[in-house]
């Protein structure tokens, strides 16, 4: 009986140290398998990051393409052609007859000052003539401050200027931010007949075009703003 004991012990003993190599292979293969699984979500969050960074760089360019979009437009949206810093002429200087003063008026356009003088034949009626007119900064200004674009507009007698809204050599002030006041004068005569001078004055030069319109026949000048 003690033998059959004792042999089963060592038996015991025997299966027991033959089994603890398989063990020990087991704990380390989950290990193994642990740190696998953190490497990979190690791995896993650092391309997440990478994926982030690579988004947010796409995103701050995407911002700076539409800021210079932006900017490129807003260079673009300059005044359209015609509108000059120097002198611009138009009409004949040999009239065909003496025009009438009829109106000055001006008005704000957003982007845009214009002033307008409409002209009459001098019994009333409707003309298709142009009277010679330029426009330029005025090289003698009648302000101190500032500048002034100066219209001229040839074969208008002193006695048929009917203007309600302006008086010779008497300023009116716009309300306007960058176009002031509008003057009118006659003075400078050319072959006897004095020239009507409308002058507007602006904070600083500023691009303008001269052009005309008929029925009736009006002198426009735009000054971009």
């Amino acid at each position: 009986m003690k033998r059959t004991v004792s042999m089963s012990v060592i038996l015991l003993l025997l299966l027991l140290f033959w089994m603890t190599p398989f063990v020990g292979c087991g704990g380390k293969e989950a290990e193994k398998k642990e740190e696998g699984a953190v490497e990979e979500e190690a791995v896993t969050e650092e391309e997440a990051e990478a994926e982030e960074t690579a988004a947010g760089r796409e995103a701050e360019e995407g911002a700076e393409t539409d800021e210079d979009a932006e900017a490129d437009e807003d260079a673009e949206a300059g005044p359209p052609p015609g509108y000059l810093y120097e002198r611009q002429e138009i009409g004949s200087k040999t009239p065909l007859e003496y025009l009438q003063l009829v109106d000055v008026r001006w008005s704000d356009h957003g982007d845009y000052f214009r002033l307008v003088a409409e002209l009459k034949r001098l019994d009333g009626s409707d003309t298709t003539q142009v009277p010679w007119c330029f426009a330029d900064y005025s090289d003698d200004p009648t302000i101190e401050y500032g500048t002034e674009i100066q219209l001229y507009m040839r074969g208008i007698r002193r006695e048929d200027v009917h203007v309600a809204s302006l008086r010779a050599g008497t300023g009116v002030l716009t309300g306007d931010a960058v176009c002031l006041q509008v003057l009118m004068t006659m003075h400078g005569s050319v072959d006897g007949v004095e020239p009507v001078n409308l002058f507007v004055t602006t904070r600083t030069k500023r691009p303008f075009r001269l052009s005309y319109a008929t029925a009736p026949m009006r002198i426009i000048l735009d000054i971009w703003k």
